[in-house]
């Protein structure tokens, strides 16, 4: 039996003890009054259903013991009887009403509890992320400042620190960018509501992340399809998506790995591109957290190319827009890992 009708048992009998230690008081006044405490407990901790159940207990052993010892049947009848088991039930049947709304208003407060915590904890999260990734280029931008400084005739310290600060004032860029585009996809703004080839979104991501592959000597396997699937949307978002998730297959693979991309229909009503790597893997139960903002992958810290952790977040955002949904899924460390986006199809044209 579920715990709470059992507290419920337990409240009732309870109350029945004090009620019979309080009779030589009462006699048969009030014969219900201390047994609605039961049904307030068993509503407040139960619901409905323990309620009702205490609401039932109380009625069947306080008739018994309260009223008709002694008595005959006929005088349980008496309409001041009747009328006191009548108020018992309606006082159990509403208390126990208010009780689930009062026990539904106690796990949303709990829950909204929860979120603010973990809003917090992740403010705390991207407050820490955020600094640590602008010092690594500002520290960088400095270094070669200095460097400057101290020899502004070196042809090729100049050339050098030129560089540096280059590379990291578009890294920086690169963030300032991430924090702007989820700052809007937060704020829900529009996207395009067009026909869209996904076949031509998903080549110019490919094209995209290529020079990535190039450098790292991936090898990349891509099943685009034999049928040409149409979504509405925006084509730049959708390829931003496959970009970003291409990227990240080739960051987070040894060189040399593999990355398949495949696209295949989901009944008649969606389509779903799912790229599969042999790379770090994921840990058991971080996939939940992955598309948060400002969470990193495994392997991020020792990622030469840095962020903020946003790149995910912005993935969902996007894929969410679209009506779509994406999930990754990975057997472990060192496994791999394969992130699957599904959309809806276009309707046909009439």
């Amino acid at each position: 039996m579920n715990r709470h009708y059992l507290s419920a048992i337990a409240a009732v009998l309870v109350a029945l003890l004090l009620r019979y230690l309080l009779n030589p008081v009462l006699g048969n006044q009030g014969p219900y009054l201390i047994l609605t405490l039961p049904i307030v407990v068993a509503a407040m901790y139960g619901g409905l259903g323990p309620a009702l159940l205490a609401t039932a207990l109380g009625t069947l052993i306080g008739t018994y013991l309260f009223i008709e010892r002694g008595a005959g049947l006929h005088d349980v009848l008496q309409p001041e009887n009747v009328t006191r088991i009548l108020i018992f039930v309606a006082i159990g049947v509403a208390v126990g009403l208010m009780g689930v709304q009062l026990r539904r208003s106690r796990m949303a407060l709990a829950e909204k509890i929860q979120q603010l915590h973990a809003s917090n904890r992740a403010k705390d999260n991207a407050m820490a992320v955020l600094s640590h990734e602008i010092r690594n280029p500002l520290s960088a931008i400095y270094s070669a400042h200095r460097v400057l400084d101290r020899a502004p005739d070196d042809e090729k310290r100049v050339v050098w620190a030129n560089e540096i600060i280059g590379r990291q004032v578009a890294q920086l860029k690169r963030m300032a960018d991430d924090l702007l585009d989820l700052s809007g996809l937060m704020r829900g703004n529009a996207t395009a509501s067009l026909p869209v080839e996904l076949r031509q979104v998903l080549q110019q991501a490919l094209e995209q992340s290529a020079p990535l592959y190039a450098k790292k000597g991936h090898r990349l396997d891509a099943e685009l399809g034999a049928v040409a699937a149409v979504v509405t949307g925006d084509a730049q978002r959708l390829v931003q998506v496959f970009a970003n998730l291409l990227t990240n297959a080739a960051k987070y693979t040894d060189p040399g790995g593999t990355i398949a991309l495949t696209v295949e229909p989901r009944g008649a009503s969606q389509v779903a591109v799912s790229i599969q790597d042999n790379g770090v893997g994921l840990p058991p139960g971080s996939v939940g957290e992955l598309f948060e903002p400002f969470v990193q992958a495994p392997g991020a810290a020792s990622n030469a190319e840095g962020g903020l952790g946003l790149g995910l977040a912005i993935v969902r955002k996007i894929v969410q827009a679209h009506g779509g949904e994406v999930t990754a899924e990975s057997p472990g460390l060192g496994l791999g890992s394969r992130f699957t986006v599904s959309l809806p199809l276009a309707a046909p044209s009439p």
